[in-house]
């Protein structure tokens, strides 16, 4: 047995022996259900703890009993579990009904490390379709609403099509949620089946959420969720009608409409419909749909509409950066007789410099500064632009500084989310291919100190790695 196993054994002993080995009670959530810990140990994970036993002037100060007891009313006891196995350096295990409350809760205590560990499993869970959307929906029955929001552009990118794809997913959103979701014009419908499939999958879980199904799909009907006249006629017939889905008359109603072909199409808003253009579309086959992206040149917003939609998509497929980037090189092409052209580079680069030049919010949970996949990808993006001179040397310096800065700034805290080290590594290693060929350039005189900083930020994350008390999140997505 080698030490970090023995010291492993020896903190599970502690563990499970935890009402023996304890000066501490927490009585957590409204039925004050009791964890036993050690003061010691809890003070070692976070220095609110630390104060909370150790400092004069807080309440656990006064106490006189052989055990003191804090009170823990804002936590689940299912969140505080987990936070309680990672103070004890014990793995544990995430899904996304309680990712959030752990969140809180390490947010809470400032249990740092245990707070990177929900932001990069969130981060990394949200890539997937059902993820995004399990992820949402837990956020929202949970009233965590900072969350919800920050994860409901990454569901409307996914479409109606990911909410029918995930009935387990879906089926805990409370309805005005859910009502919201379905009539945004940023959410993604290729055809309106997608959309009843989806209400069709989340209806048939209202037991789940203590609501009548009838009186589901009649709240449905009645608000226009799904646009019944734009269902293929088969389709609704069987689905709908022979269903009783819908009350005779309002089955006229739809059948009239289709009669009489006056019935609007679902309204989508540029972003959405670009999406939709890039959502199934590999890199392989990217130049395929050039034609159908320049149909909407004339739209409002559509330079910049367009970059943000170019880049999340080569972010979202990180592995093939570089066959995406020459995509819009080709695109930007076809956009110079219109004279889009330079516009639309333009927006582009400079959406890809305000990735990360621009700080996230605390409430962020997706994104450059968040996932490391999207984090090495804009770099491989910046250096592909750089290749086909879209971008000078100058700017890639100073992300290699903001790269190196972060790990520097985050390395107390035991890291970053984004893994800027990796990031930071590949396009170090670009620049200096750069040098190689061009060592007069001034942007470059830099470098060489740059990449001291990261050497040395990459030999503390290697024994970081070795340390025996490195732990992980485990992924289990449902509960």
């Amino acid at each position: 047995m080698n030490r970090s196993d023995a010291k492993h054994k020896r903190m599970q002993v502690m563990l499970e022996n935890s009402a023996t080995y304890s000066d501490v009670e927490f009585q957590v959530g409204p039925d004050g259900e009791s964890f036993f810990g050690l003061k010691a140990i809890y003070a070692r994970a976070s220095e609110v703890f630390s104060k909370m036993f150790f400092e004069a002037g807080f309440r656990e100060q006064h106490e006189t009993s052989p055990r003191v007891v804090v009170k823990v009313e804002d936590i689940m006891p299912k969140s505080f579990r987990q936070l309680h196995r990672w103070v004890y350096d014990m793995d544990v295990t995430l899904t996304w009904d309680t990712v959030f409350g752990i969140l809180d809760a390490a947010r809470k205590y400032m249990v740092e490390d245990l707070e990177l560990q929900c932001r990069r499993w969130v981060a990394l869970e949200a890539r997937e379709a059902a993820g995004a959307v399990g992820l949402f929906s837990a956020a929202a029955a949970g009233q965590w609403f900072q969350w919800s929001q920050a994860l409901r552009s990454r569901v409307e990118s996914f479409g109606a099509a990911a909410l029918a794809a995930c009935p387990e997913a879906t089926r805990q959103l409370p309805t005005d949620t859910f009502m919201t979701l379905l009539t945004s014009e940023d959410l993604c419908v290729e055809k309106e089946e997608e959309v009843f499939e989806a209400v069709q999958a989340w209806a048939a879980a209202a037991n789940e959420r203590g609501e009548d199904p009838a009186a589901v799909w009649q709240k449905m009907a009645e608000s226009d969720v799904i646009h019944f006249p734009l269902l293929d006629v088969r389709f609704f017939a069987e689905n709908v009608v022979l269903q009783n889905r819908l009350t005779q008359e309002q089955s006229l109603v739809v059948f009239v409409s289709k009669a009489m072909g006056s019935y609007p199409a679902r309204q989508a808003s540029l972003l959405a419909r670009l999406q939709l253009i890039l959502r199934d579309c590999s890199a392989e086959d990217a130049t395929s749909i050039i034609d159908t992206i320049l149909e909407l040149r004339q739209e409002n917003t559509y330079p910049q509409t367009l970059a943000h939609c170019l880049v999340q998509k080569a972010l979202a497929d990180y592995e093939h950066c570089s066959e995406w980037v020459s995509m819009w090189t080709e695109l930007w092409g076809a956009l110079r007789a219109e004279g889009l052209r330079d516009e639309c580079v333009r927006a582009t680069v400079d959406y890809c410099q305000n990735l990360f030049e621009e700080d996230p919010s605390p409430e962020n949970l997706i994104g450059v500064w968040i996932c490391p996949y999207d984090t090495l990808g804009l770099v491989r993006v910046l250096c592909k632009l750089n290749d086909s001179r879209k971008l000078a040397v100058l700017p890639l310096i100073k992300v290699l500084e903001a790269l190196v800065r972060k790990a520097e700034e985050s390395a107390p805290q035991g890291g970053c989310t984004c893994d800027p080290v990796s990031a930071a590594t590949e396009l170090a290693a670009h620049l200096d291919k750069i040098r190689s060929r061009n060592g007069h350039l001034t942007a470059l005189q830099n470098l060489r100190s740059l990449q001291q900083r990261l050497e040395a930020m990459s030999g503390h994350r290697k024994e970081e790695m070795l340390s025996p008390d490195h732990r992980e999140a485990s992924a289990s997505p449902r509960s």
